[in-house]
């Protein structure tokens, strides 16, 4: 399994999320968030709004066109489109199922 976290402008996050679904991603869980990058003020870092995090878990083979598809939705070619980063996953449980967990 892999997470895939994204950083992408606001503006994008719903154009995002539907390819994603259309993509067969069944959920992600997405919230607002602040920061800066590499484009800061000259003097001091300027904490910028408009972004928002997508966060996705999906099974391996599904990772790199989950990938191309979040490239694809949220590039504008400008600074501050954001970022994305793909982690490998050691184990997943689901709290209702406890599916994935080891009976103790």
């Amino acid at each position: 399994m892999k997470m895939i976290w994204a950083v992408v402008r606001s503006d994008k996050i719903d154009q995002i999320a539907r390819q994603l679904n259309k993509a067969g991603v069944s959920g992600c869980t997405v919230y607002p968030v602040r920061g800066y990058g590499e484009h800061w003020h000259l003097y001091e870092p300027l904490i910028h709004g408009g972004h928002h995090k997508l966060e996705v878990i999906v099974e391996d083979e599904q990772a790199e066109n989950v990938v191309k598809e979040i490239v694809k939705s949220g590039s504008t070619g400008r600074a501050g489109d954001g970022m994305l980063s793909v982690f490998d996953l050691q184990s997943v449980v689901s709290l209702k199922t406890k599916f994935g967990a080891t009976e103790s």
